[in-house]
Order: structure tokens, then sequence, then C-alpha cells
């Protein structure tokens, strides 16, 4: 199954989308994407990068592997409406990993940063170095952003509506205005952003609850929450663990199944039964 880690950055990012933009292709490059940008220097793979300040306007073409990542770098820090790097490699007709930037859904100043993995390339890896590089890899894009939000799933599409958005019919656009008060789902691993770490307790209360595998604290504030140590350990009960923890900062209602989005992962109980921590 595909791997998909997406994040939310907002007015309140730190030094601004543009930077968590740069900072986020910025970690792809130094780590899931450097070992095929390193076989697209030995041909065995092709790399197309580019960006596109706004709808309608020429996009930007960038060639990574000759060396243009500092140019390319400086169109991400104007944040531009959507920018992408995709790899193919030789033997597959597929990309292999697109990262990804996009404001058109999210509206701006808002920002839904992505990073999808194949499937047949997860396969390639270790699963358990595949986990710790994927979370450590958050750890390095985000640690000076102070994200509104992200989370890292398997199986679901590149789209920027959470599992949340679905089962509640939540707009997209809603959902990302009040991330910081509502967190916008939950997963495998949850990027919660300062303000609902704090409601929670905190980043050393999150590691004592004994619910998380690693509790990572951003340097700019909110906390990496990575419920299992692997994928392929994220049961349902290890879910269960991780909504009744989170409950308190979730949005109230009941959740439906959504045909359109049927591969989407949840507890289907209103988190407004926990109620809401006090202030």
């Amino acid at each position: 199954m595909s791997l998909l880690a997406s994040v939310t950055l907002d007015s309140r990012t730190e030094g601004g989308v543009g930077s968590g933009i740069a900072s986020w292709f910025e970690a792809a490059f130094a780590g899931p994407l450097a070992k095929f940008l390193d076989l697209e220097r030995r041909g065995a793979a092709t790399s197309l990068a580019a960006s596109q300040m706004r709808e309608g306007e020429r996009r930007k073409e960038f060639l990574i592997a000759s060396g243009e990542w500092g140019s390319m770098r400086q169109e991400l820090m104007i944040g531009p409406e959507v920018a992408d790097v995709l790899v193919t490699r030789s033997d597959s007709d597929r990309p292999a990993v697109h990262v990804h930037s996009s404001s058109i859904l999210v509206r701006r100043p808002n920002v839904e940063v992505q990073l999808l993995l194949s499937r047949d390339d997860m396969q390639r890896d270790d699963e358990f170095s595949l986990c710790a590089d994927i979370v450590n890899f958050l750890v390095s894009a985000l640690d000076s952003a102070n994200p509104a939000f992200g989370r890292v799933c398997v199986g679901e599409p590149m789209k920027e509506k959470t599992n949340l958005d679905a089962v509640l019919r939540r707009k997209i656009w809603r959902s990302v205005s009040e991330a910081r008060h509502f967190l916008r789902g939950y997963a495998w691993v949850t990027v919660c952003p300062e303000e609902l770490t704090e409601e929670l307790g905190g980043a050393n209360s999150l590691e004592q609850a004994g619910v998380f595998h690693r509790v990572v604290p951003l340097a700019s504030g909110g906390t990496v929450l990575q419920t299992t140590e692997t994928i392929s350990g994220y049961s349902d009960k290890a879910m269960r663990r991780t909504f009744q923890t989170l409950a308190p900062v979730l949005p109230a209602g009941l959740p439906r199944f959504d045909p359109a989005n049927p591969e989407v992962r949840y507890i289907p109980e209103d988190a407004g039964q926990f109620g809401r921590r006090p202030r």
C-alpha cells in the first residue's frame, strides 16, 4: 500500500508558509528522495520538478539532480500556488515518490504539503527502517515550522481531506481554518499543533500516557505522535487508543461511512462524548 505524509501550514506557521514549503521539500531531498535522486544520477530514474505561482501562470521547471535545488528553493520561499517533484524509476511507468504542495483547496494563505511513496517502493524497504525514516523526515521538515496539523497514513490517495473531514462531512477550508482549535484527524502518525498539545497536557503528559511509541516535541511548537513502531502494527485497537487520547481536541459529531472515501480508517464514535478539557 502507498504511504502518504500530509501536513497543513497556516498563517501561524513560523517564518511563513513559504519557509514551511521550502523546509518540507528540503527535508524530502535529504531523506525519502535521496535514494531516488541518486538513481537518477546513475541513469536509473528520472525526475520532474516544477512550481507555479498562480493558476494560469506558466510553470517553472527545475533539474534537481543537476544542482538546481537552490533556484527552486527561492521559488518555494515565495509560496507558490502549486509545487511538485516526481521521481520515476526506469523500470516503472508510475512515480515512485511524489512531493507536493498546494493552496488551491485549503485556500490561501494556508497550504497543504505532502509526500507520497508508492506501494512498490514501500515493499522494497525494511518496514522498521522505513517507519523510523518517515518520522525522522517529519521532525526534520517541521521542527522550525509550528504546523497546524499533520498525519501519516497508508492506502489513501494524495488528498487534502482527512479521515474526519470525510466521515464528518467537513469542508476542507473549514477544517483547515479551525485546525488549531479542533484537530483535523488522527492516524498512525499525527502531528498535533502547539495549541492542542498544550490543551492535552503537553508533550510530557502525552508521552507518560503510554499510548504512543514515540512523542517528539517540535522546537517551534507542536508534537509528532507515532502510535506504533510500524505501520502494520497500527491495528484497530491501537487506533482506538489514539482516538481516545486525542478525543478531547477532536471535533464533535458521529462519523458516518463515506462511500466516496472507502479507504479511510476511523473510530465510529462521537469524540464529543469525551468532553473538552477545561482551559
